[in-house]
């Protein structure tokens, strides 16, 4: 066979280009995904609506580029929204802003907005805020934003932002949106939902000091924290006690029964930690 050079050896652009050639077998399975709000999780879609008093609040506050915010996206949360009727039990929040700065445009139009890892985060968190306020489905939305985050490592302020924005949707199954998510991210219209993402952040109690940083039920603390981050799933299964359970959590039972969860929990807190990335240190 002929040599093939490893995907690093190729500029930024063309290995992005490269590893969604590469993903490009599941197009035809996205066609499938793209239903599963319509068919195979038509129950799960009316979530939405259907018990809002039982389900538990969570609330994920993140930025784009941030590798712990990353790994908790598509470890933990991606677990949780794997399982069948998770979002009967939960109602998820997420919210792109994190440790961004902004202030008034100049010009009086609109906001300017500073990022922790720079303009690409910027632009990364305006494409998954726009995203999440297009993708009507949770579970496509959902799936979107952690393609975004699997897809969004390069910090060049001049990349090819839509080659992202349009190679995740079709991997998804919402194509249809592309465009919208594309100009959403550009326009005023984007700058509206970010602005608003940094009041919400803002106005947590206590004040976020790292990223990212999860609220359930309003409250926020070490073992929220750390339970959520090790499974949002176990942590959701364990706290509700409505009529929807998910038979996902049967796995948590016996875990329940014998008092280990906890403590398998918190012995998990220090890797959990280690990720966060720290409103001061930028």
């Amino acid at each position: 066979p002929i040599p093939t050079p490893p995907i690093s050896q190729y500029s930024p652009e063309t290995a992005m280009k490269l590893r969604f050639s590469l993903a490009a077998f599941l197009l035809s399975l996205a066609t499938l995904l793209a239903g599963v709000c319509s068919t195979v999780r038509a129950d799960d879609n009316a979530e939405a609506t259907a018990n809002v008093g039982d389900r538990i609040s969570i609330e994920l506050y993140f930025e784009s580029q941030c590798p712990g915010c990353r790994e908790v996206l598509t470890t933990s949360f991606k677990q949780a929204y794997a399982a069948p009727g998770f979002l009967k039990m939960a109602d998820v929040t997420l919210v792109p802003f994190g440790n961004a700065e902004e202030t008034p445009s100049a010009d009086g139009d609109g906001y300017d907005f500073k990022c922790q890892h720079g303009p690409s985060e910027c632009r990364y968190n305006a494409v998954e805020a726009c995203a999440l306020s297009k993708i009507k489905c949770p579970y496509m939305a959902f799936r979107y934003v952690t393609c975004i985050e699997s897809y969004d490592e390069s910090r060049e302020p001049d990349q090819n932002y839509g080659l992202v924005v349009g190679a995740c949707a079709a991997l998804t199954g919402v194509s249809e949106v592309a465009a919208d998510i594309e100009q959403c991210s550009t326009s005023s219209e984007g700058n509206d939902l970010i602005h608003a993402n940094a009041v919400k952040t803002a106005a947590l109690d206590p004040p976020h000091t790292y990223v990212p940083w999860i609220v359930a039920g309003g409250i926020h603390d070490d073992d929220v924290q750390d339970s959520i981050s090790e499974s949002l799933l176990q942590y959701v299964c364990q706290k509700y006690h409505g009529p929807d359970k998910s038979p996902a959590c049967a796995q948590f039972a016996k875990a329940d029964d014998d008092g280990l969860s906890g403590a398998m929990m918190r012995g998990s807190s220090s890797t959990a930690t280690g990720l966060h990335h720290s409103v001061v240190n930028k």
